[in-house]
């Protein structure tokens, strides 16, 4: 298996407010710096909140994903502003959707979901600038500085056995990289380079064993394409997600201490 390199990018954003100081360092986890055509391809990140103010965010990944995460292609633009508001307050409407406030100082790692970066599917190029953006409301933005991935033809690319109705799985090969996508356009996994590839039902309710010689792994098809079970050289988005969210969660015990300790 070749070891996957993962990108990491430390981004700075800055939603200036009146009589507020609300500023975020972002780290974002691009898993591949290439896309195919049409393809959604996804990252996490951690959220630090470097002002003094709280930082309002949905609780859960589902509703942060739908009503404030969003990929916006460089240069950005003031078309679909309310489209952004919207999506915003669909989920304050929502009767089961939470909020919380995000301390200064303490780190926010979501988990058990990939956050695709939908907008990016129609804008395909030699190379593709955009940011990852936090929606807070009302025309108020947290963005990272650009990021850049390749649009790319493909070396190759392998079909496999169909897999949940009409959604085919396939083995896309670019230069030393082998992934396995599921629905044509959505990146699962990386693979060795050699291996056969096999897929055989497991629970007949989207999951699928898959197996890259003789290792094996759990794919959930839903809510996201996720990695149930298996290797950290395939689970390479739990394996960060894991590793970061207990980074944070040390960090902001060290920020509650030290702020507790102050108010002594």
């Amino acid at each position: 298996m070749k070891k996957h390199s993962i990108l990491s990018a430390i981004l700075a954003g800055v939603a200036p407010l009146l009589f507020a100081e609300t500023n975020a360092l972002i780290e974002v986890k691009l898993f591949k710096d290439w896309v195919i055509k049409g393809e959604l391809n996804f990252c996490n990140l951690a959220i630090k909140n470097t002002g003094t103010d709280p930082i309002l965010l949905a609780k859960t990944p589902f509703d942060f994903y739908t009503g404030q995460l969003h990929a916006r292609p460089i240069p950005h633009t003031s078309r679909n502003t309310s489209f952004y508001e919207e999506a915003y307050k669909m989920i304050t409407i929502v009767e089961n959707c939470e909020f919380f406030n995000l301390s200064s100082g303490e780190t926010q790692v979501y988990e058990g979901r990939k956050f695709y970066l939908n907008a990016l599917r129609d804008v395909f190029l030699d190379e593709i600038s955009f940011t990852v953006s936090i929606y807070l409301g009302k025309g108020d933005w947290l963005d990272s500085e650009p990021l850049t991935v390749n649009g790319v033809v493909p070396d190759s690319v392998e079909q496999l056995t169909p897999v949940g109705g009409n959604r085919k799985m396939e083995i896309v090969t670019y230069k030393n990289e082998r992934w396995l996508y599921y629905a044509n356009v959505y990146p699962v996994c990386p693979l060795s380079l050699t291996n056969k590839i096999h897929i055989e039902p497991h629970d007949g309710k989207g999951q699928f064993k898959i197996w890259d010689g003789d290792k094996s792994m759990i794919f959930s098809m839903y809510p996201s394409g996720v990695i149930a079970e298996g290797l950290d050289e395939h689970n390479v988005l739990g394996k960060w997600t894991r590793e970061r969210k207990q980074r944070a969660e040390a960090d902001n015990a060290e920020v509650r201490r030290k702020k507790a300790e102050a108010e002594k």
